[in-house]
């Protein structure tokens, strides 16, 4: 009967996610079901374990969802103070004009600036700041944007792969299983660069008659920064939480604790700090509290034993198929219930899988390809997708859903297939 009840509310859980009834988003449904899973599935401690507090049940919590929270919010401070003076926005402008009248340089540009932004601020972040710079610039320039969209898009989910924080997935992952924190870019930086060669090439192949030669470029409207100060000293606070994430992370202090000192201290030189509070997507954050309660619902129901239990049955030893195997689905299943329920869900079928050292850790990775890389097979299987189409409306430019099955089906397999690969060969050597 529990386990019916748990697989019942996370159901319900997807329903409202997808249908959305009216006044009912994303943060409301997780906490509605939230609700109906502590008074049907829930005691007390199992409260405190979702929320990632101890209890004598459970000394270690699956995930200190505190800790992810605090994180998810203050980077959300950090690269807000960025995106509101213009930092983001001048780098993607910049690299626009850098590319002189060439299509083929502008579109080489537009794939390296999206991607070494996706690097610091996450994917969501770079889609809402450079695409109506690249838009506002084709239209200018009286070119067809819709290479250099897609090439963005694919960037952007791309490149927050090789960094811990470079997405929320990324940190849920590497909380639980407790990965290392420079030693999951050191997995993860190769199978990026593989997916990344893999995603441009063939986005170009197949854009390959729409990439103009000559670019007649507009008028230089390179957009300006607005406050120097604040955009240094909010580079100089991401590129040292980036750095002492990694020495948190070996003197076992949260990463929480360097991300908030970041962030008080921009707060402290702004001055601004009910605005840079309400630039923090709250929604967000109550639905990753709310949906962490929901799956503690299954976790207690047992039904994560069970499907680890049919999922890893056989591949015995075999770390390439089920490296592979667990990214293609778990990227999959992003476009099933998005990659944020997907990773929460899938975090605890592989934690209690049983499997041994390196295939638990390998397949704590694999589940970082997919979580990242299934955003690219349609726009809804991360919230990246949906923020790409809504900021692309606001300024006159749409995709056909088909035209981006088309895409997303031939290259992301391929993409996925690759890195996954290499990151089996990475554990297969060790």
């Amino acid at each position: 009967m529990t386990l019916i009840l748990a697989v019942a509310v996370f159901v319900f859980t997807y329903v409202l996610i997808v249908a959305k009834p009216k006044g009912i988003n994303e943060a409301h449904a997780a906490l509605i079901s939230a609700f109906l899973t502590i008074f049907f599935l829930l005691k007390p401690h199992h409260v405190a374990e979702a929320l990632g507090i101890s209890t004598p049940e459970m000394p270690v919590p699956l995930v200190t969802t505190w800790n992810v929270v605090i994180i998810l919010a203050t980077l959300m401070i950090i690269s807000s103070l960025l995106e509101d003076y213009g930092f983001f926005e001048y780098c993607a402008s910049r690299a626009l004009y850098a590319s002189k009248n060439s299509g083929k340089l502008l579109f080489l540009y537009t794939f390296l600036v999206v991607s070494g932004i996706s690097l610091f601020a996450g994917n969501d972040v770079v889609i809402l700041t450079t695409t109506p710079v690249i838009l506002i610039f084709c239209n200018k320039a009286k070119i067809n944007p819709k290479p250099y969209m897609y090439v963005s898009f694919f960037a952007a989910n791309t490149f927050s792969m090789p960094l811990y924080i470079g997405n929320l997935t990324n940190i849920l992952i590497g909380d639980s299983f407790g990965l290392d924190y420079f030693g999951f870019t050191g997995y993860m930086l190769l199978p990026t660069l593989v997916a990344a060669f893999l995603n441009y090439h063939l986005i170009k192949y197949i854009f390959r008659k729409q990439i103009p030669d000559h670019v007649d470029m507009p008028e230089n409207t390179v957009i300006r920064i607005n406050n120097k100060f604040l955009v240094a000293l909010g580079l100089i606070v991401l590129i040292s939480v980036i750095v002492l994430g990694g020495v948190a992370n070996y003197f076992k202090i949260p990463l929480s604790a360097v991300t908030l000192g970041g962030a008080i201290i921009l707060m402290f030189f702004e001055r601004r700090i009910i605005h840079r509070l309400k630039r923090i997507s709250w929604n967000v954050v109550l639905f990753v509290i709310g949906l962490f309660i929901v799956v503690k619902g299954l976790e207690v129901s047992d039904i994560a034993g069970h499907a680890g239990n049919v999922l890893f049955s056989g591949f015995g030893d075999n770390v390439i198929a089920a490296t592979v195997s667990v990214s293609l689905l778990s990227a999959l299943m992003c476009n099933l219930v998005n990659n944020i329920p997907m990773t929460a869900m899938m975090l605890p079928i592989i934690q209690h899988a049983s499997l041994g050292g390196d295939m638990n850790t390998a397949m704590a990775y694999s589940l970082v390809i997919g979580s990242n890389l299934g955003a690219n097979f349609t726009t809804f299987g991360a919230l990246a997708g949906i923020l790409w189409l809504e900021s692309a409306r606001r300024y006159g430019w749409s995709t056909k859903m088909t035209d981006f099955l088309k895409i997303g089906l031939f290259v992301t397999p391929i993409a996925i297939l690759g890195s996954s690969l290499v990151l089996a060969l990475e554990f297969s050597l060790k």
